[in-house]
């Protein structure tokens, strides 16, 4: 699914990462040691080197909208002018049926809100919001960079669960980055830690 081949970003020095279709893998490190720097490469937000390989399709010239992935992490990016309903119309560049949207806003458990201004819901809608924004588009890949790390406990345990059950219903790959033991051992099948740009599986 994830074929990495000698990336050479910021502190990343010809890393090499591969990921099975429908894997989660969580990358675990500290501070500038190189996790969201790989998540950015992969979703064409940094100039790299070497090759990113996705769903047998080489990458490295789409722009981040045209690679079959989406990014997630603390920063919502919700409009907030606009209703939950607007808020996905925009996410894929084109018509999304009303029909569409309440299917996958029913899944998550928010269908209920799509009329919704982002500040006339809680801060876990919001991820949830932000999650169905992400899959709206139908993505291969899904990039999470610690996105539930500002929610409280139970919300947060929450969002696990969601995960967890839409990697199954939507057939997702996953790449989490996260400093939470108890979320790596919960999604992710294996865990890599990265230490000054190198890769070293855990599990």
């Amino acid at each position: 699914m994830l074929n990495i081949q000698d990336l050479t970003v910021g502190i990343l020095n010809r890393l090499n990462l591969h990921i099975q279709p429908n894997e989660c893998v969580a990358i675990l490190g500290k501070s500038g040691s190189g996790k969201t720097t790989l998540l950015n490469a992969i979703a064409g937000y940094l100039e790299y080197q070497g090759n990113i390989i996705l769903a047998g399709q080489n990458i490295n010239r789409l722009p981040p909208w045209q690679r079959q992935c989406r990014y997630l992490n603390q920063r919502l990016y919700l409009f907030p002018h606009k209703t939950v309903n607007e808020n996905l119309a925009l996410a894929q560049g084109k018509h999304i049926s009303l029909t569409e949207q309440i299917d996958l806003l029913q899944q998550l458990g928010i269908e209920h809100l799509i009329d919704r201004y982002p500040h006339q819901i809680s801060g876990g809608e919001q991820q949830r919001v932000a999650l169905a924004r992400v899959l709206i588009s139908h993505p291969k890949l899904l990039l999470l960079d610690e996105p539930f790390s500002s929610l409280d406990w139970d919300t947060r345990t929450q969002m696990w669960q969601i995960i967890k059950q839409i990697k199954t219903q939507f057939s997702l790959t996953i790449l989490m980055v996260t400093h939470e033991p108890k979320e790596a051992d919960y999604l992710a099948e294996r865990a890599i830690s990265i230490h000054h740009g190198t890769l070293k599986e855990t599990l």
